[in-house]
């Protein structure tokens, strides 16, 4: 129109109400009042053709134009002269209207202006073109807030600017708020000029169901012709989406507009319709329940869909129940869905009244107890899960011995577990029992109970508190002690009393930051005994004045037992036919081997089952196949075994804490950290929290910032309160125990850390679980300064080695060698020995503070260098080529596209995207969109390559994550 051609224009602007028709309408106007030519918006004042009135000047320019708004509203006569004005083509005309496929006056019109004109379709904003909108409007809003407000308003632009306004008009922080508010009103004023028949087939699209005209015509019970007209005013409305949806925030307004006893009664024959023709969506079942629908067939209906909805089942059986199904009737089944999606409160609320429910099943009460037990172990109360399965019993427990087997043995009851176990063989090798089965029989193996490989077992580690003597170590706890040696000052170890030890109330140096810190006070053992020691074996005295370094080492609670080179040597040195025979040199081996084989079957559970997600997985579980195999490797010294269980897992918040710890442990402290940075730690169950605390304090102690670790200790202890000490809570225990010594904090941690004593107690003392405990006591009494403290956790390392553990070995070779640091005898073969093996263990942290306080501690200056040199070296060596936790690989040997953000897909893709989400055929899309069944398969097609998507289902997955769907809400 700017062009100043003589010739007539025609145009046909179309698009929903709200898209900005009269707005541009009104540019229009604008723009030829300017040039000095006459307006008029009724076809009857416009010049008559080849009439007598010219509609062109002496130079050839319009007199006249005709811009009409809203023509779908004319009258039959002022419609025909439109038709007429716009065929003649004498003068401009533009026209204004919404989109009516049924109207056959609109149809001619739009093939009169498609010929001699151009048709100018208005359409939605897209999500990506909101934040743009917003700048042209002199507006800046957050790229999220943007998004909101996409979904919000379905890009109709009345809404948009409404929202807009809005946004920038309050806080940052309450922008969501303040968008919902502008929005809700805005679309109440749509409705308020909208007709009772119109209001009723919003309703329907409020429902979810769509817009069909044969339905519309059988539920709001008028002419065919009738309901294809609401059809078309409704989706040419402002507040139904492509998908014919109602636009979330309008429902409010709707009901309050029709009552709710007519929005209950129109949802009703909604119901009935689709019931009877058996056309009834899951979403739309949803939809009618959580509107307030009650019907007996429609409770029925929900349950039956509730058992394949996955995720959302929590929120199908609540419909059910609303809808009106016997909430008793659905409690197990409903509580189990939400400890599967981790609702543990909702869980409880729902499964405890059902276990003092006499009438209940059998089987009902096995997953009620289940479930109950499966919150509590997650919340770090193991004990009180293993009291529920102990009172369930062995002839209730049925298909779920496996799981009841795990959860005592957790807590430290093996005899329970056993007794758990006995019915076992009566039940099919299922995928679900089979993976349960297999992680308890590792548990079983890891503490070498009898029947197990490694169930030869030594006076000193026999299960039960009866079959040996009972001694008083440190903190008043029972320890084990060899027969024949009990009441000799220190539970049986041999080692004298030192009755002049530190006053633990004294504050002492920090051994971490000063250079040999405490060798007085491991000195006072020899020193204060008149040069007598006793080693740690047999209790004899062993007298030296001035002690060489094969005697000095006995002085020290560790005895002699030398360290080997490690476990995996001994095990090549074993023919493979005495390896499947599972007979070893001595029980310890045997043990060991036993170990080593549970922490296989852990593995080959974790990647062999399902996902976590998918029935059967995990979920099912009180702790993942992948945890407890992570936490075995690590204990037992073996954290390449470790990172091996965690490649492939995804990368959900308990994957990450477990790679933090095995990259913390292995000296990877900026990899650990690295890790823990994606984790939102107030979110996690209290166990997986206890983990995470244990890695944020482990870090911050590794750093020597005294700040970060008073910061994180005090984000950790209110946590010791809620959690009780279990086999997976030993690592986390041991590192806030440390942090509280060095805080001298550690009377908060005496609770767990006595718990943990007791339970490895209880269980026999096995060495893959109790020796990196262990580790820790000795690190906790080396840091306090107590050697009385030292004693019994040195015994049982040295026990175990004596009866051929290599782990205990080379830990209690680690802990004497540091103790003769500490007292100024620094040999350096010993240390480099020591520091080399501790780093094997995956120790290399504390392998690297040993050689450092040993270089310290020297007194020649060749040595010192050496050993800080080797102390960089380990340090530089602690970081992995590659991340412990890794993106699952996709499973198709072929490349597939990397996959792309929502930004990619074109608009009419992510139409196609919405209505694909909802469950229509290719043929119920295209009649929606006005396009062939085919070329919505190509734009299906175009999406998978797109987005990377292997298979349909994931195709669907990958569209939720990216957020289509939410207008199907």
């Amino acid at each position: 129109m700017d062009s100043g051609d003589s010739g007539a224009v025609l145009y046909l602007i179309r698009g929903r109400s709200g898209t900005g028709k009269s707005t541009l309408l009104g540019a229009i106007r604008a723009r030829l009042r300017a040039r000095g030519v006459a307006l008029t918006d009724h076809p009857a004042q416009a010049p008559r053709p080849s009439g007598a009135d010219r509609a062109e000047d002496l130079t050839g320019r319009p007199r006249i134009a005709l811009i009409v708004d809203d023509a779908h509203t004319l009258g039959p006569a002022e419609f025909d002269q439109l038709c007429a004005a716009a065929e003649a083509g004498e003068f401009p005309v533009v026209i204004g209207l919404r989109p009516r496929p049924h109207d056959p006056r609109l149809r001619g019109l739009t093939d009169l202006v498609a010929r001699r004109g151009r048709v100018i379709d208005l359409r939605a904003l897209g999500a990506t073109e909101i934040a743009p909108f917003a700048r042209e409007l002199g507006m800046m809003v957050p790229r999220g807030l943007a998004q909101h407000i996409h979904r919000q308003t379905g890009g109709i632009h009345g809404g948009v600017v409404a929202a807009l306004t809005a946004a920038c008009a309050t806080r940052l922080d309450a922008g969501v708020t303040a968008v919902d508010q502008a929005v809700t009103a805005w679309a109440r004023t749509r409705l308020d000029d909208a007709d009772p028949d119109l209001l009723d087939a919003l309703v329907v699209a409020a429902i979810g169901a769509g817009l069909d005209t044969g339905e519309l015509t059988e539920v709001l019970d008028i002419a065919p012709a009738a309901a294809q007209g609401l059809v078309d005013r409704a989706r040419g409305s402002a507040l139904v989406t492509d998908a014919d949806l109602l636009l979330a925030p309008a429902v409010a307004p709707l009901r309050t507009l029709v009552g709710d006893r007519r929005f209950l009664t129109v949802a009703r024959r909604l119901l009935h319709a689709r019931l009877d023709a058996g056309l009834l969506r899951d979403h739309t079942a949803l939809l009618l329940a959580e509107s307030g629908v009650r019907d007996e067939r429609l409770a029925g209906f929900l349950c039956a869909a509730a058992e394949r909805a996955g995720d959302e089942a929590v929120r199908y059986y609540a419909a059910a129940a609303a809808a009106g199904a016997d909430p008793e009737g659905l409690a197990v089944r409903w509580a189990d869905a939400a400890a599967r999606h981790g609702d543990g409160d909702t869980a409880l609320r729902l499964a405890e009244p059902s276990l003092a429910n006499p009438a209940i099943a059998p089987a009902d009460l096995a997953v009620a107890v289940r479930v109950c037990a499966g919150v509590w172990t997650r919340r770090g109360l193991t004990d009180r899960a293993a009291q529920l399965y102990t009172w369930l019993g062995p002839a209730r427990v049925g298909a779920d011995w496996a799981v009841a087997a795990t959860v005592l043995y957790l807590s430290g009851d093996a005899r329970g577990a056993q007794e758990l176990s006995v019915n076992a063989g009566q039940w099919p090798p299922t995928e679900a029992t089979s993976r349960a089965g297999s992680i308890a029989h590792a548990l079983s193996d890891s503490i070498g109970l009898p029947g197990s490989p490694g169930s030869q077992r030594t006076g000193a580690t026999q299960t039960g508190a009866n079959a040996h003597g009972i001694g008083r170590g440190h903190n008043g706890i029972q320890h084990p002690t060899p027969s024949g040696a009990a009441g000799n000052g220190h539970g049986g170890t041999g080692y004298p009393a030192a009755p002049g030890a530190l006053d633990r109330s004294r504050p002492g140096p920090n051994p971490t930051t000063t250079g040999a810190p405490g060798r007085g006070a491991f000195n006072a053992v020899a020193e204060r005994n008149g040069g007598t020691v006793a080693t740690g074996g047999d209790a004899r005295p062993v007298v030296t004045a001035a002690p060489s370094t094969a005697t000095a080492a006995q002085a020290n609670g560790f005895g002699t037992v030398s360290a080997p080179t490690g476990f995996t040597a001994e095990m090549r040195a074993v023919p493979p036919a005495t390896l499947a025979g599972q007979r070893f040199a001595n029980p310890a081996q045997a043990r060991r081997g036993a170990a080593v084989s549970a922490a296989s079957a852990l593995i080959h559970a974790a990647h062999s089952g399902p996902a976590p997600a998918d029935d059967g997985g995990d979920r099912f579980l009180p702790c993942s196949a992948v945890s407890i195999a992570v936490l075995l490797c690590l204990s037992m010294g073996d954290p390449r075994r470790a990172a091996d269980a965690l490649r492939g897992a995804s990368r959900d918040p308990q994957a990450l804490v477990l790679g933090a710890w095995v990259a913390m442990l292995g000296g990877d402290e900026h990899g650990a950290a690295t890790l823990m940075s994606e984790v939102r730690v107030a979110e996690l169950d209290p166990r997986d929290r206890l983990l995470a605390h244990g890695v944020i304090v482990g870090l911050a102690r590794r750093s020597g910032d005294h700040a970060a670790l008073a910061m994180a200790w005090q984000q950790a202890y209110p946590l010791f309160d809620e959690v009780g000490a279990d086999l997976l809570a030993l690592l986390p225990i041991g590192e806030l125990w440390l942090a509280g010594i060095r805080l001298r904090d550690e009377a908060r941690m005496t609770a767990l850390v006595t718990a943990a004593d007791e339970l490895l107690r209880q269980l026999g003392e096995p060495p893959v679980w109790s020796n990196a405990f262990h580790w820790y006591a000795i690190q906790a009494a080396i840091a306090q300064e107590s050697p009385e403290a030292l004693l019994p956790h040195a015994h049982r390392l040295k026990t175990a080695a004596s009866a051929g553990d290599p782990q205990a070995a080379v830990l209690a070779d680690a802990g004497r060698t540091w103790v003769l640091v500490l007292r100024g005898q620094v040999v350096r073969d010993r240390v480099e020995g020591a520091v080399s093996r501790l780093a094997g263990l995956g120790l290399r942290w504390d392998a690297a503070r040993l050689a450092s306080e040993a270089a310290l501690a020297a007194g020649d200056s060749a040595t010192a260098t050496a050993l800080l040199k080797l102390a960089r070296t380990v340090r530089a060596q602690s970081r992995p080529s590659e991340s412990p936790v890794r993106v699952p690989e996709p499973a198709a040997p072929q490349a597939r596209p990397e996959p792309v953000t929502d930004t990619v897909l074109s608009e009419r893709e992510r139409e196609v995207a919405e209505l694909v989400l909802l469950g229509l055929t290719y043929r119920e899309i295209g009649a929606r969109l006005y396009i062939s069944a085919k070329t919505v398969e190509h734009h299906v097609a175009r999406m998978r390559r797109r987005i990377g998507a292997g298979s349909r289902s994931e195709l669907l997955s990958m569209l939720r994550a990216m957020g289509h769907g939410s207008l199907l809400v």
